[in-house]
């Protein structure tokens, strides 16, 4: 058995690495579900404590989320790259996580940590930066494993 050529390594990757358009557009749909579930937490947390010290970064953390939801939704987003499809797993993967966990955080400092790291994925989502994607997935995963401490 003779070993792989350049070109067909190449050719393996192009294969495998492409997410389907439908797979892109089911990973930003769930980021941006995600974003609105955060933001209506973010909310729902004002609402019941209109006097707390982070009620204001609460706000602007509450309008950017619904923002990005917005944009999310509304623009055809296209993850470029050899790591679009890991990318596209990674969003969903981070979604599914914080849409699980989101509701169980008590502690207003971690709510806003997930938020805004939340924020930050559905940024890099936007401009299709695979790169900046993966980057935003550790900060979701560092604030949801802060928050659980």
């Amino acid at each position: 058995m003779t070993a792989p050529t350049a070109s067909d390594l190449a050719a393996a990757a192009l294969a495998t690495a492409a997410p389907s358009d439908a797979d892109t557009a089911d990973a930003i749909a769930q980021l941006a579900d995600v974003a609105g579930h955060a933001s209506t937490v973010l909310f729902n947390w004002r609402r019941d404590n209109p006097a707390a010290a982070d009620v204001d970064r609460a706000l602007n953390l509450e309008m950017t989320l619904d923002q990005r939801a917005i944009d999310l939704r509304g623009k055809a987003v296209k993850l470029l790259g050899a790591q679009a499809a890991d990318a596209i797993a990674q969003i969903q993967d981070a979604a599914q996580k914080v849409d699980t966990f989101l509701g169980t955080v008590k502690k207003t400092g971690d709510r806003l940590a997930i938020a805004s790291a939340v924020v930050g994925l559905a940024g890099a989502a936007l401009v299709g930066d695979a790169g900046g994607v993966l980057q935003a997935v550790v900060s979701v995963h560092g604030a949801l494993k802060d928050a659980r401490a």
